[in-house]
């Protein structure tokens, strides 16, 4: 008499908990995304591809994939007298570098899992974990990667106060690092889930981070340039004009802001100006932690649907189907 057919495995009870949520969260993203009119869509689509092509830089040192120019910025700043910023700066890409070949490294998720008493030996055995076990090295990296993003934001900000060249190369460097981190942090969590992103059917869930990271920039980087500005413009002014007003709203709101803490009492401009470092720091610090932060919670979700659709032979949803961006 022969054996009937194997028996697919159970989910866990984690698991089916996990997976009705994951079904929930994606179901709500595509009808989000249902109620932009096509034109934005297709802005969305064009975005993502543009900023798809320069996103794989993981596992390479920030310095080589800093444009000349920029290294060039930072030598200008070394004989200015803010060169203790521009050394701390230096400094905190190489630790970004240090960051990034620690990411890149699946040794250390199979470690993790090793000291735990699991059998693997390869990425693709993770595949047969189960979720909770997988989760729990993945669970606290939203928090730690907050924490780094705060960091490196908070020293990009400062970077920018430097005339000229320094906050031009604060600037470009942040939007590098950006890339970097990103990119190693998404692969970081493919790992923990046992995907090889090297894998060309896998590589999309990278470029979808990194995407989504770029776009959450833009006020960052405005609001940077422009507190950086105004406090290169003002910082030796000893009397305010409509021009200086006109010319740096930003200076301005901050003025409006800090009389109303003065009981309406006129505020100096020495005073507003030393306060665009703090714009820009409080910028830098609060959407880096933010950006770092949901890239590991959205790979982290992309992940888990995936590794228990593979797992259980269940449908992907839509909107993971695809490589453009569906956030």
């Amino acid at each position: 008499m022969s054996a009937g057919p194997e028996q697919a495995p159970a989910m866990s009870p984690y698991e089916e908990r996990r997976w009705a949520e994951l079904q929930r969260h994606w179901t709500k993203k595509a009808e989000r995304r249902q109620l932009l009119p096509p034109r934005a869509r297709a802005a969305l689509g064009e975005a993502g591809g543009q900023v798809r092509d320069a996103a794989r830089k993981a596992g390479r040192a920030v310095s080589d994939v800093t444009p000349p120019v920029v290294k060039g910025g930072l030598e200008v700043v070394a004989d200015a007298a803010l060169a203790p910023v521009a050394r701390q700066a230096v400094h905190l890409l190489e630790l970004v570098t240090d960051w990034t070949t620690e990411l890149v490294d699946p040794e250390k998720v199979l470690a993790h899992h090793r000291a735990a008493g699991r059998d693997v030996a390869k990425l693709v055995d993770l595949k047969g974990l189960d979720l909770e076990h997988l989760d729990g090295f993945s669970r606290t990296m939203a928090l730690r990667w907050r924490t780094n993003g705060a960091l490196q934001g908070g020293a990009m900000g400062v970077l920018a106060m430097v005339p000229f060249a320094g906050g031009i190369a604060a600037i470009t460097l942040d939007m590098i690092v950006m890339h970097v981190l990103s990119t190693a942090v998404a692969t970081r969590v493919c790992y923990a889930y046992g995907f090889d992103v090297n894998d060309n059917e896998l590589s999309h869930l990278v470029d979808r981070m990194v995407v989504r990271a770029y776009r959450n920039q833009a006020g960052k980087v405005e609001t940077t340039r422009r507190a950086g500005a105004a406090f290169n413009v003002a910082k030796d002014r000893v009397r305010w004009s409509q021009k200086l007003r006109d010319d740096h709203q930003l200076m301005a709101a901050v003025e409006r802001l800090m009389k109303q803490f003065a009981n309406g009492r006129a505020v100096p401009v020495d005073k507003v100006a030393k306060a665009m470092p703090v714009v820009a720091v409080i910028a830098g610090a609060g959407t880096n932690a933010y950006v770092l932060g949901d890239v590991v919670r959205q790979a982290r979700r992309y992940a888990q649907t995936l590794h228990l659709a593979e797992k259980y032979g269940l449908p992907v949803p839509e909107n993971l189907r695809h490589q453009a961006d569906a956030d």
